[in-house]
């Protein structure tokens, strides 16, 4: 007897959302004979089974029906594990406030890119571009984790874009402001707050590297210190901590001014902390001798208190905040011929392009000193073509332009 095999296939869906496959294969014996779309009834009863039997495994089998928060919550704890303590706190916020009471009721399964949309157009609503955007950066990190670990079959956040951010406007001091901040600082170079003031506009450092800087990175024999630590914030509290990136760890040059105030600074530290028994090299530079330092929201605010003491208006017509003056150091460097890579790597930036484009506003001395430089090089040219008696004449043209 001769024996013929066919083969009932049936694809499905498993519970992670990929396809499968299952085969059964039926034996008959015999001849032919017209007997082939029996055989091939067979092979569907048999799968139609198969697939009542699949059915209901999958009925008897709980659903997880985990939400978006849900998913999001396990994957915050996952990266708790590998960064900042206080950027972990920023997820649980933004999972409290921004995921959970909207989009993350959604069952992670039904969650669609025109949920992802309405959710995103409801926070714009509410809060700036750059909170929606870190919002909708975050949850697409969740998401394509959930499709790498085929929890999900597409990403929901696929085609949804970021909310367009305003080009931000440095407000830098001018070269009067700059004049007004430099007197003030000479009037008691050696005060902690100063000294802040003095690291700020004369380096570029930022409010949590001023704090964070202690005298273990300092060497002013060679007059250079190393942007090795920063003052970080969770939540209320406060925490010394290595800086975000590996472009902010940088070692940078102190300028005569600002080297004969720490100079001062430290000779005085030295006397103050022989009585406490503390370690010179463990202190802060802007702290305390007793080990404490100086909180960047403290320092901001007592920056703050002082431009208006000095009435200092930025070039954007704002008051001037503790940050603007980093802007000020770059766009006083560029302005004044210093390339914008070494002002990118001064200012500890990824790229000198943010440099540029963020930090570095011309202000309306630099571009009159440009506009008359181009002027120079024009008229020098036109001159000494006309003592060489070169005459140049457009041919086709008239009175009439043609």
């Amino acid at each position: 007897m001769t024996a013929y095999k066919w083969r009932a296939v049936l694809q499905y869906k498993d519970d992670g959302g990929k396809w499968r496959q299952k085969n059964v294969t039926l034996k008959t014996e015999g001849r032919d004979k017209g007997r082939s779309k029996q055989i091939e009834k067979a092979a569907q009863i048999e799968a139609e089974a198969l697939r009542q039997h699949l059915n209901a495994e999958a009925l008897e089998t709980p659903q997880s029906h985990e939400t978006v928060a849900e998913y999001f919550a396990k994957y915050v704890e996952g990266r708790a594990l590998s960064i900042e303590r206080s950027s972990a706190n920023e997820l649980r916020r933004i999972l409290k406030t921004h995921i959970a009471p909207t989009i993350g009721k959604i069952e992670l399964d039904a969650l669609t890119p025109d949920d992802v949309q309405a959710w995103v157009t409801g926070l714009s609503k509410e809060y700036a571009p750059s909170t929606v955007k870190k919002c909708l950066t975050n949850l697409r990190s969740a998401m394509r984790e959930a499709v790498d670990r085929d929890r999900l079959v597409k990403d929901p956040t696929r085609g949804v874009k970021n909310p367009k951010l305003p080009t931000p406007k440095p407000n830098a001091l001018d070269a009067y402001g700059r004049a007004k901040v430099v007197r003030f600082i000479e009037l008691d170079p050696i005060k902690p707050l100063n000294i802040a003031f003095a690291l700020a506009i004369y380096m570029g450092l930022r409010e949590g590297e001023i704090c964070g800087l202690r005298w273990k990175n300092v060497d002013l024999d060679a007059q250079t210190l190393d942007v090795r630590e920063t003052i970080g914030r969770d939540g209320s509290k406060w925490y010394l901590k290595e800086p975000k990136t590996g472009g902010s760890i940088r070692a940078l040059y102190i300028p005569d001014t600002v080297a004969d105030a720490l100079r001062a600074r430290r000779a005085q530290m030295n006397e103050e902390r022989f009585s406490i028994g503390t370690k010179l090299n463990e202190l802060f530079v802007v702290g305390g001798a007793d080990g404490s330092y100086m909180t960047p929201h403290y320092l901001s605010s007592r920056w703050r208190i002082a431009a208006d003491a000095l009435e200092l208006i930025g070039t954007e017509g704002n008051r001037p905040t503790f940050h603007d003056l980093r802007h000020t150091f770059a766009t006083a460097a560029i302005a004044n011929g210093t390339n914008v890579k070494t002002v990118s790597s001064i200012l500890g930036h990824a790229n000198a392009a943010m440099t540029l484009n963020v930090y570095a506003t011309a202000d309306a001395d630099a571009k009159r000193r440009g506009a008359q430089a181009v002027e120079r090089v024009y008229q020098a040219e036109a001159a000494r073509h006309a003592s060489n008696g070169q005459v140049i004449e457009l041919e086709g043209t008239g009175t009439d332009g043609r």
